[in-house]
């Protein structure tokens, strides 16, 4: 059992943590001394296996859960496996996310369906199913995105769903506060991940971002947990842009 650090003894659940920032939230939680980490995947089991294969390298114990948090029993179960395990969930982190990047009218329902199912609803699904687990203390944190705060073309269902994500972050921080339960959201900019590469050519990120380089996922990792671990921190967006905003 990994210990020390500001997550230390304490149950992580990342969601979508199979691959880029979700994995590195996960492998950071590890580090920074959680006892057991939730590895959710939707569809890449295998790249979920390799993610737990990087926290137990930390220490930490590692349960990997196939769920699609857009779909309630799913969510539930994914909470269920982990308080088997632990008896609770300390903290939630909702990573899991899609973006489809297309111009509206080119979209069919069952498109905006799917973003707005997994980027939203899996949001409220997995913090619902936790919160009766979830001690004094707790804390839940959601992936937000710049493009919540600053919305693009081809973009408009997602950035719609990531700005929902803040306002319901900062609703919730405010209803929780009482229950010594901590509620915040993170909106990175481009990060070097293969969602970012759905977009097509990068060319932007020397124009537009003053650092001239995407985020790495470590890096926003590390802004959440710093975030998470601040006693003070709810109901903020942090974000992380490379001067974006």
């Amino acid at each position: 059992m990994a210990s020390g650090g500001c997550l230390g003894g304490r149950v992580v659940l990342v969601t979508g943590s199979s691959r880029g920032i979700g994995r590195a939230v996960a492998v950071e939680a590890a580090r920074r001394g959680a006892a057991g980490v939730v590895v959710n995947y939707r569809v890449r089991r295998s790249e979920a296996l390799e993610t737990a294969r990087l926290v137990e390298g930390h220490g930490a114990e590692a349960l990997v859960v196939g769920a699609d948090v857009s779909r309630w029993e799913d969510a539930a179960r994914l909470v269920a496996a982990a308080v088997e395990r632990w008896g609770r969930v300390d903290v939630v982190v909702n990573n899991a996310g899609v973006l489809r990047p297309r111009r509206f009218e080119e979209m069919e329902p069952r498109d905006w369906m799917e973003v707005v199912g997994v980027n939203l609803l899996g949001v409220f699904n997995v913090t619902r199913a936790a919160l009766p687990h979830m001690p004094r203390g707790g804390v839940v944190a959601v992936v937000s995105s710049v493009l919540g705060l600053r919305p693009e073309p081809l973009a408009s269902v997602y950035s719609a769903t990531k700005a929902a994500v803040i306002a319901w972050a900062n609703a919730l921080a405010k209803e929780l506060a009482g229950r010594g339960i901590r509620v915040f959201s993170v909106a990175p900019g481009g990060v070097d991940t293969e969602m970012a590469r759905e977009w097509g050519s990068l060319d932007w990120v020397e124009e537009e971002v003053p650092l001239g380089r995407l985020a790495r996922p470590e890096e926003v990792a590390s802004i959440l947990w710093d975030a998470a671990c601040n006693p003070y921190v709810t109901g903020d967006v942090v974000t992380i842009s490379g001067g974006l905003l």
